[in-house]
Protein backbone atom coordinates (compact mmCIF):
# COMPACT_ATOMS: atom_id res chain seq x y z
CA UNK A 1 0.00 0.00 0.00
CA UNK A 2 2.81 2.24 0.79
CA UNK A 3 4.27 1.65 -2.32
CA UNK A 4 1.19 2.53 -4.03
CA UNK A 5 0.46 5.68 -2.43
CA UNK A 6 4.28 6.62 -3.35
CA UNK A 7 3.57 6.48 -7.01
CA UNK A 8 0.67 8.79 -6.62
CA UNK A 9 2.66 11.34 -4.78
CA UNK A 10 5.20 11.11 -7.38
CA UNK A 11 2.76 11.23 -10.11
CA UNK A 12 0.81 14.17 -8.58
CA UNK A 13 4.25 16.53 -8.00
CA UNK A 14 5.46 15.27 -11.98
CA UNK A 15 1.74 16.39 -13.17
CA UNK A 16 2.15 19.69 -11.06
CA UNK A 17 5.79 20.21 -12.06
CA UNK A 18 6.10 23.76 -14.89
CA UNK A 19 7.11 22.78 -18.38
CA UNK A 20 9.41 23.62 -20.13
CA UNK A 21 8.71 26.25 -22.65
CA UNK A 22 11.92 27.03 -25.38
CA UNK A 23 12.32 30.75 -25.73
CA UNK A 24 15.90 30.98 -27.44
CA UNK A 25 16.60 29.50 -30.69
CA UNK A 26 19.79 27.72 -31.44
CA UNK A 27 21.37 31.06 -32.79
CA UNK A 28 19.99 32.77 -29.72
CA UNK A 29 21.89 30.39 -27.68
CA UNK A 30 25.26 30.91 -29.92
CA UNK A 31 25.25 34.27 -29.95
CA UNK A 32 23.88 35.13 -26.68
CA UNK A 33 25.40 32.34 -24.59
CA UNK A 34 27.58 30.27 -26.28
CA UNK A 35 30.07 32.58 -28.12
CA UNK A 36 30.71 35.12 -25.50
CA UNK A 37 31.51 32.61 -22.38
CA UNK A 38 33.97 30.95 -25.40
CA UNK A 39 35.11 34.18 -25.53
CA UNK A 40 35.48 34.79 -22.32
CA UNK A 41 37.04 31.55 -21.67
CA UNK A 42 39.84 32.28 -24.77
CA UNK A 43 40.36 35.53 -22.80
CA UNK A 44 40.78 34.06 -19.45
CA UNK A 45 43.49 31.04 -21.05
CA UNK A 46 45.34 33.76 -22.40
CA UNK A 47 49.64 33.43 -21.43
CA UNK A 48 49.47 33.93 -17.66
CA UNK A 49 45.82 32.68 -17.09
CA UNK A 50 43.07 34.68 -14.74
CA UNK A 51 44.84 37.38 -12.43
CA UNK A 52 43.20 36.42 -8.97
CA UNK A 53 40.89 34.11 -7.24
CA UNK A 54 37.79 36.19 -8.63
CA UNK A 55 38.98 35.55 -12.31
CA UNK A 56 39.63 32.08 -11.50
CA UNK A 57 36.15 31.86 -10.35
CA UNK A 58 34.93 33.85 -13.15
CA UNK A 59 36.20 30.94 -15.49
CA UNK A 60 34.90 28.21 -13.56
CA UNK A 61 31.17 29.78 -14.02
CA UNK A 62 31.99 30.16 -17.84
CA UNK A 63 32.87 26.28 -17.56
CA UNK A 64 29.36 25.67 -16.42
CA UNK A 65 27.61 28.59 -18.84
CA UNK A 66 28.81 26.02 -21.77
CA UNK A 67 27.58 22.64 -19.87
CA UNK A 68 24.31 24.71 -19.43
CA UNK A 69 24.14 25.58 -22.89
CA UNK A 70 24.69 22.02 -24.31
CA UNK A 71 21.84 20.99 -21.89
CA UNK A 72 19.63 24.00 -23.52
CA UNK A 73 20.88 22.82 -27.45
CA UNK A 74 19.37 19.20 -26.68
CA UNK A 75 16.09 20.15 -25.69
CA UNK A 76 12.93 20.82 -28.02
CA UNK A 77 12.94 21.80 -31.63
CA UNK A 78 16.51 22.61 -31.17
CA UNK A 79 17.75 19.13 -31.55
CA UNK A 80 18.93 18.12 -34.88
CA UNK A 81 18.86 14.38 -34.33
CA UNK A 82 19.52 12.25 -31.37
CA UNK A 83 22.73 11.36 -32.44
CA UNK A 84 25.21 13.59 -34.48
CA UNK A 85 23.15 16.34 -32.40
CA UNK A 86 23.42 14.81 -28.90
CA UNK A 87 27.31 13.92 -29.60
CA UNK A 88 28.58 17.44 -30.41
CA UNK A 89 26.08 18.58 -27.47
CA UNK A 90 28.40 16.10 -24.97
CA UNK A 91 31.72 17.25 -26.61
CA UNK A 92 30.13 21.12 -25.65
CA UNK A 93 29.20 19.70 -22.26
CA UNK A 94 32.46 17.88 -21.81
CA UNK A 95 34.46 20.68 -22.90
CA UNK A 96 32.60 23.14 -20.35
CA UNK A 97 33.19 20.92 -17.82
CA UNK A 98 37.45 20.65 -18.64
CA UNK A 99 37.11 24.73 -18.25
CA UNK A 100 35.41 24.41 -14.93
CA UNK A 101 38.09 21.37 -13.59
CA UNK A 102 40.96 23.34 -15.27
CA UNK A 103 39.61 26.42 -13.16
CA UNK A 104 38.87 25.10 -10.28
CA UNK A 105 42.40 23.66 -10.15
CA UNK A 106 44.05 27.16 -10.86
CA UNK A 107 45.74 25.12 -13.22
CA UNK A 108 46.72 27.67 -16.69
CA UNK A 109 47.66 24.44 -19.02
CA UNK A 110 44.95 22.31 -18.40
CA UNK A 111 42.65 25.87 -18.89
CA UNK A 112 44.50 26.62 -22.51
CA UNK A 113 44.13 22.95 -23.47
CA UNK A 114 40.06 22.76 -22.76
CA UNK A 115 39.90 26.22 -24.19
CA UNK A 116 41.41 24.64 -27.41
CA UNK A 117 38.70 21.87 -26.69
CA UNK A 118 35.81 24.08 -27.23
CA UNK A 119 37.38 25.02 -30.50
CA UNK A 120 37.38 21.89 -31.46
CA UNK A 121 34.37 21.08 -30.53
CA UNK A 122 33.17 23.82 -32.15
CA UNK A 123 34.06 22.73 -35.52
CA UNK A 124 33.08 19.73 -35.26
CA UNK A 125 29.77 20.70 -34.79
CA UNK A 126 29.10 24.01 -37.04
CA UNK A 127 31.08 21.20 -39.92
CA UNK A 128 28.15 19.29 -39.96
CA UNK A 129 25.52 21.24 -38.68
CA UNK A 130 25.78 25.02 -39.33
CA UNK A 131 24.42 26.85 -42.08
CA UNK A 132 25.31 30.05 -44.12
CA UNK A 133 23.41 31.35 -46.70
CA UNK A 134 20.39 28.61 -46.77
CA UNK A 135 23.16 26.29 -47.24
CA UNK A 136 24.83 23.65 -45.23
CA UNK A 137 28.52 23.65 -44.74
Amino acid sequence: MRILGVFLLAGLAMAQAPTYQEIASTRDLMQGLVDPTSKAIREAAKETGPADDRAWRSAAIQGVMLQESAQLLKMGSRAKDQDGWTKACQSLSDAGDAVKKAAQAKDVAALQAAASGINASCQGCHSVYRQRGGKKQ
